[in-house]
């Protein structure tokens, strides 16, 4: 997605800057033909060209506020000044149409009528005003090439119906900002509807362009300029793209090193929890009153420590075992005794004299339940008389923690079901647990090879750089992972900066060279005479 995102902005750009080009070039086909004639009519389309020309190029700079961040410019600025120059662009191509008679067929003359606009309402809104307005300039270019004689304003014309139909699609503008997550996908940045504005833009241009350099290519002096100019416009296109694919693809990779030291963090956040209760469990075995009450079964003791112990060590649950397995005191739930812990892992091992602290995936109502577990055996005069485990949940506040001091998403799975999560639902309440993670290379690197995996992939439909880590039990068996990732449009947005620092030195490099350039093709071109 990023890369998505990336290509889409520098089409954008690269789009506006070929239309900026093609336009100047119109302009200076007009201009051109100025010079010899001096018709002062020609003088509202070669402004008209010129302006047209300037919008494209100051609209070239214009970052997407969503992945900008402490803009060098107002963007709010930009885009005024470009619509500014396309409004005032449209409106003088317009006068310059209408005032400048056609060459007409004799025999036509009597349905000339019927060829002109219809009246239009215009609305207020500047992109409402664009529409109109380049929809007269088609249909006045049309209107030119097939009543009058200037077949070849034919290409023009069509050009400018392209150009009326990125106006059309460009009104997803007035969505940018809605709330509506599916009208958002559809009319938003880099959605469809924005991407076929760009291709019916970049149609448009073409065709002028075709037609425009038809003509600019029959004298020298403009072949010179021309081809000064297109060579200027493609190195910095070049460079333009290449330096933020550069940029991007080394802050990716930067975020992604970042991502797996800081999973490795929250893993040893979770081995520090480990180390607690293995350590709280270690105490609960050497209280000389568990030892005497677990020694002589004393149940009713039993279940009073452990519940006070329960509170004071403030973990999820506390149990009391005897040799056998069997159930003495539950500090969590003091009425559920009797039933028998003989198969839990923990408890064999403790059993067995060896203290242990695992992490347990244990089935729950609407998810599975992570735990960290402690076992260790409890012992008086040196023979063992019971066991006891200490667990504490890896929940929503534990994960809340940790994103609180990383500013990172969290989540714990366990399997590839998610457990505990700083991800929340549309609601901002409630958590998007068991959601199944299902892509392949996590679920393969992860959960089967049980090493860390990091990379860009999409959870929960939002595009995430994101770093996994297995968690495995005491007997070293893969049973869930951790998840440590941020946004992938905050990469980007890092970069916003620096992109918008390209496009603007770009844009004014470019403008800046049509002077000297203007002049050394000129040098040249008299070299010859």
């Amino acid at each position: 997605m990023l890369i998505t995102q990336f290509l889409l902005e520098n089409l954008r750009f690269g789009v506006s800057i070929f239309a900026s080009f093609v336009f100047f070039a119109v302009f200076w086909l007009y201009f051109d033909a100025y010079t010899q004639t001096k018709s002062k009519k020609e003088l509202f389309k070669i402004s008209g060209f010129l302006f047209l020309s300037l919008s494209f190029l100051i609209n070239a700079t214009y970052i997407d506020q969503s992945i900008l961040t402490n803009p060098v410019l107002s963007q709010s600025l930009i885009q005024n000044l470009s619509q500014a120059a396309r409004f005032l662009a449209y409106v003088l191509l317009v006068l310059g149409l209408f005032q400048d008679p056609i060459e007409q067929k004799p025999e036509l003359e009597s349905k000339l009528s019927a060829f002109f606009p219809l009246q239009i309402v215009i609305n207020t809104l500047s992109q409402v005003l664009f529409i109109v307005f380049s929809f007269f300039v088609f249909l006045l270019y049309l209107r030119r090439a097939t009543v009058g004689l200037e077949r070849h304003l034919k290409h023009l014309a069509f050009g400018f119906f392209f150009i009326f139909l990125y106006e059309i699609f460009s009104l997803s503008r007035l969505f940018e900002n809605t709330q509506n997550i599916a009208v958002l996908r559809i009319f938003g940045t880099f959605g469809p509807v924005w991407i076929l504005s760009q291709i019916f833009l970049l149609i448009g241009i073409v065709v002028i362009g075709k037609w425009v350099f038809g003509y600019l290519l029959k004298r020298l002096e403009s072949q010179v300029f021309m081809i000064f100019i297109s060579l200027v416009v493609i190195i910095f296109l070049i460079t333009t793209v290449s330096f933020t694919g550069l940029l991007l693809n080394s802050l990716q990779n930067d975020a992604l090193s970042h991502l797996s030291t800081d999973v490795s963090v929250a893993k040893y956040a979770i081995s520090s929890k480990q180390s607690e209760t293995l350590s709280d469990a270690e105490v609960v075995s050497q209280n000389p009153q568990i030892q005497n009450a677990v020694s002589s079964k004393d149940t009713a003791a039993l279940k009073n420590l452990s519940t006070s112990i329960l509170v004071a060590k403030k973990q999820a649950f506390l149990i009391i075992l005897a040799t056998s397995g069997a159930v003495l005191a539950r500090g969590e739930d003091s009425e559920r005794v009797g039933d028998s812990l003989s198969s839990d892992p923990l408890f064999i091992r403790a059993a067995r004299g060896i203290k242990s602290s695992s992490i347990v995936v244990k089935d729950g109502a609407l998810s599975p339940v992570v735990t960290i577990e402690s076992g260790v055996p409890i012992q008086q005069n040196g023979q063992m008389v019971g066991v006891v485990i200490i667990g504490v949940n890896i929940d929503n506040a534990f994960v809340d923690g940790l994103k609180s001091a990383t500013d990172l998403d969290v989540s714990v799975y366990g399997g590839n079901v998610l457990s505990a999560t700083t991800f929340v639902s549309s609601d901002g309440k409630s958590r998007l647990i068991g959601v199944k993670e299902v892509n392949g290379n996590v679920r393969q690197n992860v959960l089967t090879e049980g090493k860390n995996y990091s990379s860009e992939l999409s959870i929960l439909n939002t595009s995430y750089l994101a770093s996994f880590a297995p968690l495995k039990d005491v007997d070293g068996n893969t049973i869930g992972m951790l998840f440590v990732g941020k946004h992938q449009i905050s990469v980007i947005q890092t970069a916003s900066r620096s992109i918008e620092y390209t496009f603007i030195i770009a844009a004014l490099l470019i403008l800046l060279s049509i002077i000297p350039f203007f002049f050394i093709s000129k040098f040249i071109t008299n070299q010859f005479k």
